[in-house]
């Protein structure tokens, strides 16, 4: 990663990941950047949706 070598393979990899937390969702949020998907979901809106499904009659 940038100038940084993980780890060779990928059970190295992942343990160098779960050793630099930071680093990891510094990866990660690049990733979801760059794929547009949403890092958080507002958990107010969660509930405003939760809130409108119940009032839905079936």
């Amino acid at each position: 990663y940038e100038a940084d070598q993980l780890g060779q393979g990928k059970e190295n990899s992942r343990a160098f990941l779960i050793d630099n937390p930071d680093l990891a969702n510094e990866i990660e949020s690049k990733i979801r950047a760059h794929f547009a998907t949403p890092v958080e979901v507002d958990p107010a809106l969660v509930a405003e949706i939760d809130e409108a499904a119940a009032e839905v009659d079936f």
